[in-house]
């Protein structure tokens, strides 16, 4: 199976035509560059070497091109977030990740979390809190949304080179999802992300920096009732272990803290693809 990969690189984006083979003795699929593209923007399916260039993979690629003008950034943005919303709500899982799919060829994954995705679910979030009679629907485009970041998860393959991170909620925090956008990102660049579930206790999350021994630690943290708990488990951790910790999420945003650690306030996702490649990781990032 052939299909194109994206590669940023200081800001400009250049493809790959990619194989997919099934290795019968490790059971499972690798991957190999069969040809470097060039520019994304002047890469026509021309340019396609012909034995490979009828994949649906590719002529998807192109199609969608065409669908997501480069010209039109905005415009696709948008569409895709309202999109999105509506499969959400209607708990269609399986078109929620279609637009994923779609989306992410033309313009990759880092651009539909942060741009589509997240605020997404920061509009879900401020209709509900509005309407609260439609717990329902809120219940269901969460789940939608797990799902969704489960699926694009799964596509993601680990680099042992890579760092090895610990995201995980101060206890009593449930809204995991902006834990996921996280782990989804990072998996993508081929970390090792260890996303520890809603309500694991502060001991059992210790427990885990002590086994897993991770190169760093993401703390998130959404609701403004949940502060004081991240600033015990920060203190907690640090008492432990010499661990670089980021804190971040929405309660960070819209609530100045007066902590002896400095804190996050809005990590975007290309900080953390910095902040995760640097050889010497700062122990508290601020903004």
């Amino acid at each position: 199976m052939a299909y194109l990969r994206i590669k940023a690189v200081k800001g400009e984006q250049y493809l790959y035509l990619v194989k997919s083979d099934w290795d019968s003795e490790r059971k499972t699929s690798k991957q190999k560059i069969v040809k470097y593209l060039g520019k994304k923007s002047s890469v026509t399916i021309e340019d396609i070497p012909k034995d490979y260039r009828n994949s649906k993979k590719i002529t998807d690629f192109f199609s969608n091109l065409k669908y997501f003008d480069p010209n039109k950034h905005d415009d696709a943005i948008n569409k895709c977030k309202n999109d999105l919303l509506l499969s959400f709500r209607e708990g269609d899982d399986i078109g929620a990740f279609s637009l994923y799919d779609s989306f992410e060829k033309v313009y990759g994954s880092k651009e539909f979390l942060e741009k589509v995705f997240r605020p997404t679910i920061d509009q879900i979030e401020q209709s509900n809190y509005k309407l609260q009679n439609k717990l329902g629907q809120q219940i269901i485009s969460y789940n939608t949304a797990q799902s969704l970041i489960d699926k694009i998860n799964q596509k993601n393959d680990q680099d042992t080179k890579k760092k090895k991170i610990l995201i995980c909620l101060p206890y009593g925090e449930q809204h995991a999802l902006g834990s996921k956008v996280i782990e989804s990102f990072l998996l993508s660049k081929g970390n090792t992300i260890w996303n520890l579930p809603a309500y694991t206790s502060t001991v059992s999350i210790l427990e885990e920096i002590r086994e897993k021994s991770p190169d760093l630690v993401f703390i998130s943290v959404s609701l403004e009732e949940n502060i004081s708990s991240a600033k015990r488990l920060v203190e907690n951790i640090r008492e432990n272990y010499k661990k670089p910790i980021f804190v971040g999420g929405q309660a960070t945003k819209t609530k100045t803290l007066s902590w002896e650690v400095d804190v996050v306030q809005d990590l975007s996702l290309e900080k953390i693809s910095k902040l995760t490649r640097t050889e010497k990781i700062p122990r508290i990032w601020v903004k």
